[in-house]
């Protein structure tokens, strides 16, 4: 995740400093290579493996590296010009150092990247080596076809390293690092086009090297210049990292919206746009904070302000038509079901929310909740529904279903409690609930309630679900989520869309779980009641407290 980047985010020193040691190093390793067939003034190499060595030394005094390869690094550096004497110990000496350039350049990099990088350290390592010096007519080299075959490959991987950027839109222009890949990718084309204009061989070198040389400082500025965000793309949630937190804008549609912050963010969080200045604050039943805002159709910049931290987010609402559901009362489940997506690393348009209506399997779990009820029998139960699609059609199904097995609908806390509406109405009504009697025959939660902030609310509830959220693929999104969005707590409405992301579902039958605030887990320097990454019950537990319910037969 990355906001608009400033310069304040690149560290110029580590930028400086690796752009000196892989320029310099190519010059030395050049002349060192090249050395059987073209002769570079001494000063010259002296002064470029000095220059190499000083970089290696502060690179290693400075940044986090090796010592043992800084110290490699400047030894063969240096190691180049006092061995011009003795021409194949010059040669061995330039190709170690030419291997240890693009070790260098390429760690870390895929396949396709470390082609692209050798290709720039070999083409920076030949065309600097011949530039350096005065080539001799009975050596063998052929200056002109090396030339135009260089310039071919620089041409080529300066083209292949645009392309395969995927910033052929304005980020290539608005940022330090599209601006870096443009002049890489112009420098390597203006190489070439030079190579073919020019019939003087040694001015091809000569002017080529300037071409080179450039092409080559951006190619090494490239890894400590951040890469831009993806355009926010209308209808998209947009979710990125400004002000040093995660931030989250939902639906990311014409009128009302939602920014939503982690927790670890903190209370003192502020989003101000066009329209005027919003502070985000906690939602009942939901974690972190929250800010309504409005954005106009088309696009505009937020600007985010954590404590004494500031930073824009550049949104693009398009010309979609508003979703109010997203910054109502369900707005912060739905902001939840959007990073299901994100945290699959797979955005979507959000066009509908899970309040909008009431899915077939948590309607079959509902009717076995009521039925497992009905088996020890529950002497009543009292419904708390709310006015979403959903909630209504819930408190109905389970009103009808209570009624035809015979158990009476009324508040009465010698029966049990039943919440079938979303977070906000959940939250209040478990908070009445914790400031009355208690029920005898507890709270049970429908299953989009399975949220800790909501869960938490009292001691024990009883949820029916058709997966287990202690297995592995239930602890991989929680920890998933909580990893890229600022220890964000896991949702069933998240959970479902990071699975049809992954082309899989929660699919099997209905147990009822049972969560506590008691952690019971017996895991190695686990301590009872933590808030462990990934765990959807936090400073809890969940278990199954049933086997698999069978349909209802009526």
């Amino acid at each position: 995740m990355h906001s608009h980047v400033a310069a304040s985010d690149v560290d110029i020193l580590a930028l400086v400093l690796r752009v000196v040691l892989l320029t310099s190093t190519a010059l030395v390793a050049g002349i060192g290579l090249l050395r059987p067939a073209v002769t570079a003034a001494p000063r010259l190499a002296w002064g470029a493996a000095a220059l190499a060595a000083a970089a290696s030394a502060g690179s290693a005094v400075v940044l986090d590296i090796n010592i043992g390869f800084a110290v490699v690094h400047a030894v063969l550096a240096l190691a180049v010009p006092i061995a011009l004497r003795w021409r194949a110990v010059a040669t061995y000496l330039g190709f170690g150092l030419a291997l240890l350039l693009i070790a260098e350049a390429a760690l870390e990099h895929a396949s396709f990247e470390f082609f692209l990088d050798t290709v720039f350290a070999a083409v920076a390592v030949v065309w600097f080596g011949i530039a350096a010096g005065e080539w001799r007519s009975d050596s063998g080299l052929r200056p002109g076809p090396v030339a135009l075959t260089a310039a071919l490959a620089l041409a080529g991987a300066g083209t292949a390293q645009l392309l395969a950027s995927g910033l052929l839109d304005r980020r290539l222009v608005e940022t330090a690092h599209g601006l870096a890949l443009l002049v890489l990718a112009v420098a390597a084309l203006g190489v070439l086009v030079l190579t073919l204009a020019l019939r003087d061989v040694r001015r091809r070198y000569r002017f080529g090297a300037v071409g080179v040389l450039v092409a080559v400082v951006a190619w090494t500025a490239l890894p400590g210049l951040p890469p831009p965000a993806d355009l926010p793309v209308p209808g998209v949630p947009r979710a990125v990292s400004a002000a040093g937190t995660s931030v989250l804008v939902s639906p990311h549609r014409p009128g009302r919206n939602l920014v939503h912050f982690p927790e670890s963010a903190g209370l003192d969080v502020v989003v101000e746009t066009a329209a005027g200045i919003a502070r985000a604050v906690p939602r009942p039943g939901s974690s972190g904070t929250w800010a309504e805002i409005d954005l106009p159709a088309g696009r505009s910049d937020l600007v985010v302000r954590r404590g004494a931290e500031e930073d824009s987010v550049e949104v693009d609402a398009g010309q979609l038509p508003p979703l109010p559901d997203a910054a109502g009362p369900d707005g912060t489940e739905c902001a939840s079901a959007a990073l299901g997506d994100f945290a699959a690393g797979a955005p979507e348009v959000l066009d509908r929310c899970p309040s909008a209506e009431l899915s077939d399997e948590d309607s079959d779990a509902l009717r076995q909740l009521i039925g497992y009820l009905a088996e020890f029998p529950v002497p009543a139960i009292d419904v708390v529904g709310d006015d979403s699609p959903r909630g209504r059609a819930a408190a109905e199904l389970v009103t009808a279903e209570a009624r035809q097995r015979g158990i009476p609908v009324r508040d009465d806390r010698d029966g049990a409690l039943v919440v079938v509406s979303g977070w906000t109405r959940a939250a209040e009504a478990l908070d009445e609930a914790n400031r009355g009697q208690s029920y005898l025959y507890g709270v049970q939660l429908a299953p989009w309630l399975l949220h800790g902030p909501v869960v938490n609310k009292v001691a024990g509830a009883s949820i029916p679900l058709r997966f287990d959220p202690r297995d592995q693929r239930s602890l991989t999104y929680g920890m998933t989520l909580a990893a890229r969005f600022g220890g964000e707590p896991p949702s069933l409405a998240g959970f479902r869309r990071w699975l049809a992301a992954r082309g899989d579902h929660a699919t099997g039958a209905v147990s009822v779980y049972a969560s506590a605030q008691v952690d019971v887990m017996q895991m190695t320097n686990h301590q009872h009641g933590s808030a462990a990454a990934g765990q959807w019950i936090p400073k809890g537990t969940i278990v199954a407290i049933s086997g698999p319910l069978g349909l209802d037969d009526g």
